[in-house]
């Protein structure tokens, strides 16, 4: 490689400030990585917070309209009113009919008086009687009442709905109004008695939104949209035109973002600005509450919290730099001055040093005189030391015409797991064992191995992959009781284990698992490989299904191209078996691949394997 080949040509200080410069690269990335990852803590923190507010706001409102079920629930707790309602005004007298309305207008004016948001209760029996705590005479009210009634759905007899903000006069005087409504039926929740609407002053409802949002001491604002995403609070006090304030991208990111029908966290982009956002949505009012914060400002405090931090860790990396140029000096000077009186002896005398000159006393000054010792050595017997070389020359030209066999690797891998095992390097001693357990298995004369000298090759393959891409693979290995010691052609799962770990995971996943099964199917033995890589599209899968069908008793494969695992094996094993057995496949595009080798059993006769 060039770049290898450059750093091997660098000069001993370049190496060393090379090493510092990477350190230094390296702490640039890691505190890049830790602004980063404050910068997510701090967005979770902030999601957590905001989800809080959210279900404190809910949990205020829950308060508010739990005080308003005593006044659903009038006509069970006084039956006398429930008896009032169920008659026409037509049917009363006139003495019946005054004394009827105080009765339930005292009622209601004692219930509304529990609750400070509540300003008016309106009842509508089956005959359209109204009755009402306050005089409600406004057909325009009531008629709005209606149309917002005939649009709901309730079949759910006991759901309870709330209009948006609309402005209305009572005695007079203005007011913000959300109004509840809800049906009232008698206790079994069959005879309908007629319909109820609760008037909110929102206003109040506003004030407390307001000092539970003044409460918090972060910038956390809140916005709250009613069951037709329409604005009815916002703590910035811009509801009116709050969709006109933004472009239709914000608007459709924000409406998209108030499609959950629970709690949900994320971000949108309002007004300009990139927002970290949590919703809850009330089941009871189906408000949903929208606690939401500027990432810009996220991102200020957190850069607040880290500036110390940060203007430390940028001290510390200066007085490294300047520390390193410094060591880097003192340490390759004594090193470029031993190499440079190295770098004479290729001219056939090694050129002794001057230690004095120096004077260093540590490690260098010690390896200098050890050097001048050497090269006095060396000096006397470099005349005895040319003949030596002559002759060993023709020793090496001799010891390279020598081919190395297998036997000769089988026996050398077996001394370094040994040199591997006494050094206690666990990785060279499970690679040199694998690999040994590998030419082993090769140099075996036999063409007819059990099931389980097999599997082991694999296995021993497998493993060596595993030591050398560290966490990437998982291996699985089910083989059904009776078929490891059954026999079969040697060399048949190998080429396919290689064959998926080269094609199967172009694309890593967490966990890339390969599995190998075996099992017996009558008078068969059946292997099946399968990976959880990227798969094949059905048309290749058919493709090669077919391909691999046609495979006759006679076939050679001589073409290297992408697949000659499989269709060498699968020519062997026609070769051998017969055409009915052979590999097949099964895959699934971004999923699986399944690779299934059937093959018959095989006895023994007279010391030969037949099928």
């Amino acid at each position: 490689m060039p770049m290898l080949d450059y750093i091997k040509k660098m000069s001993f200080k370049k190496k060393i400030l090379s090493s510092y410069i990477l350190f230094i690269g390296i702490s640039c990335l890691l505190i890049a990585i830790y602004i980063l990852k404050s910068m997510e803590s701090a967005k979770k923190e902030n999601y957590s917070y905001m989800y809080q507010f959210g279900e404190q706001v809910s949990m205020s409102t829950d308060v508010i309209v739990s005080n308003m079920d005593r006044i659903r629930f009038l006509h069970f707790i006084d039956d006398k009113i429930k008896h009032m309602l169920r008659r026409s005004m037509k049917e009363k007298s006139m003495e019946e009919l005054l004394d009827e309305n105080d009765y339930i207008e005292r009622a209601l004016n004692h219930m509304t008086n529990m609750n400070q948001y509540v300003v008016r209760a309106t009842i509508v029996n089956e005959y359209g009687d109204v009755y009402s705590n306050v005089q409600t005479n406004n057909d325009a009210y009531l008629e709005k009442m209606k149309e917002i009634d005939k649009a709901q759905d309730w079949t759910d007899k006991n759901k309870v709905y709330y209009t948006g903000i609309y402005q209305e006069e009572i005695y007079l005087l203005p007011f913000e109004m959300v109004t509840s409504i809800s049906k009232m039926y008698d206790i079994n929740q069959e005879n309908y008695i007629g319909t109820l609407y609760i008037d909110l002053n929102f206003s109040n409802i506003r004030q407390m939104l307001d000092r539970l949002a003044e409460s918090k001491t972060s910038r956390t604002k809140l916005l709250i949209f009613d069951g037709n995403q329409e604005v009815i609070y916002d703590s910035e006090g811009l509801e009116e035109g709050f969709w006109e304030q933004m472009d239709d991208s914000e608007r459709e990111g924000i409406k998209e973002f108030l499609k959950s029908n629970g709690t949900k966290a994320g971000e949108f982009t309002m007004r300009g600005k990139k927002c970290l956002a949590a919703s809850v949505r009330n089941d009871t009012t189906d408000w949903q509450i929208v606690a939401w914060m500027p990432l810009s400002d996220i991102y200020a405090l957190s850069w607040k919290n880290m500036v110390g931090i940060f203007s430390a860790m940028i001290m510390l990396l200066i007085t490294a730099v300047f520390l390193g140029v410094y060591l880097a000096g003192q340490i390759s000077r004594p090193v470029m001055v031993l190499a440079k009186a190295m770098g004479e002896v290729d001219k056939g005398k090694v050129n002794l040093l001057e230690q004095e000159k120096y004077g260093w006393q540590d490690e260098m000054g010690l390896l200098f005189k050890s050097y001048n010792e050497m090269g006095k050595r060396i000096n006397d017997s470099i005349e005895k030391i040319y003949i030596y070389q002559i002759n060993q020359k023709q020793t090496e030209l001799k010891m390279l015409q020598f081919q190395i066999n297998p036997h000769f690797l089988y026996n050398t891998l077996n001394t370094i797991s040994s040199i591997a095992a006494l050094s206690d390097i666990e990785e060279i001693v499970k690679i040199a064992d694998n690999l040994s357990g590998m030419f082993q298995y090769n140099i075996k004369g036999d063409d007819i191995v059990p099931v389980r000298k097999e599997v082991l090759h694999v296995k021993n393959y497998l493993e060596i992959q595993a030591i050398r891409f560290p966490g990437k693979y998982q291996f699985e290995y089910r083989i059904a009781p009776g078929v490891e010691d059954r026999k079969m052609l040697k060399f048949l799962l190998q080429p396919l284990a290689e064959n998926s770990l080269q094609h199967a995971f172009g694309k890593m996943k967490e966990v890339n698992i390969i599995s190998l099964t075996a099992q017996e199917d009558k008078g068969d033995i059946i292997f099946r490989l399968r990976d959880n890589g990227v798969g094949m599209k059905e048309g290749q899968v058919e493709a090669l299904n077919r391909e691999l069908a046609r495979t006759d008793t006679g076939t050679l494969v001589n073409n290297v191209d992408k697949g000659i695992g499989l269709r060498n094996v699968n020519a062997r094993i026609k070769n051998l078996y017969g055409k009915e057995c052979g590999i097949q496949i099964r895959s699934e595009e971004g999923k699986y691949t399944e690779i299934q080798i059937r093959i018959h059993k095989m006895e023994r006769q007279e010391n030969r394997e037949k099928v």
